[in-house]
């Protein structure tokens, strides 16, 4: 099985031999955040930064709403084509993680946000809207931080959808030195920010269609991410994700594409 550690060195492998798009050229495919569907956003504020969030869809009272959770380096706005499914006869709600989207946190981002962070951070904003229970779906990092709420808040998942996340044991310090930051030099620049891929990647690596639509937008959700793409990657490497997921109640749905 491919973990996203083997792919994160064969991305730093095609970064050093070229594949990189440069930043010049990738400037031309930043574009503005998708609007989609949504019919309520808003921010709440949370210890040391504000929460982005956008609802579709009306409450009902006899089904619990969907929160769904963005992948390392994405936003809110990867949502915006299934929400609209998911929010027949229910509502959903997207956050953008922190750091991610229009998530901002004051300061710069700390070495390791680790996934137990986030889950309280999200726990608290649903204590803030009211919810004591949802429906939780996630991508990548979206389905590990999804995977800590189940485990650390078990009573307030009904329903687990994990999609496409690196289910993989806690990895040290030292793995996390080896492992991310060196392979993944030639993918930032000094400050840390992510460089754009070239397109080709996500047909090479992941045998994904459409890649120019996609790459383009991968580009501009990895810019506004900035700095927290690392920081969160380090997360869920030192996170032991398979443990988390046995401690979790809720029924639960693992997705994955061949």
């Amino acid at each position: 099985m491919i973990s996203r550690r083997d792919v994160t060195t064969g991305l730093g492998l095609l970064a050093a031999s070229g594949v990189l798009a440069s930043r010049a050229d990738a400037q031309k495919a930043y574009a503005n955040v998708p609007k989609g569907p949504w019919t309520e956003s808003g921010f709440l504020q949370r210890a040391g930064g504000k929460l982005h969030y956008a609802k579709i869809g009306v409450p009902n009272s006899n089904m619990p709403p969907a929160v769904v959770l963005h992948k390392l380096g994405g936003w809110l706005a990867d949502w915006r084509h299934v929400a609209p499914l998911l929010a027949q006869g229910r509502q959903v709600i997207a956050f953008d993680l922190p750091g991610h989207g229009d998530s901002r946190w004051e300061g710069p981002p700390p070495y390791i946000q680790t996934l137990g962070e986030t889950a309280a951070t999200l726990v608290g904003a649903l204590d803030e809207m009211g919810l004591s229970q949802v429906d939780l779906l996630g991508t990548s990092l979206g389905g590990c931080v999804a995977i800590s709420i189940a485990a650390f808040f078990p009573k307030r998942v009904h329903k687990l959808g994990i999609i496409s996340s690196a289910l993989l044991g806690a990895r040290s310090l030292a793995t996390i030195a080896e492992r991310i930051d060196g392979p993944q030099k030639t993918m930032f620049d000094a400050d840390g920010i992510a460089l754009p891929n070239d397109a080709k990647l996500l047909s090479t690596i992941f045998g994904i269609v459409n890649i120019e639509t996609i790459s383009a937008e991968g580009n501009s959700s990895r810019k506004q991410a900035g700095r927290w793409i690392q920081p969160s990657e380090r997360g869920v490497a030192i996170t032991d994700i398979l443990a988390n997921l046995e401690r979790g109640e809720a029924q639960t749905l693992l997705l994955y594409g061949a």
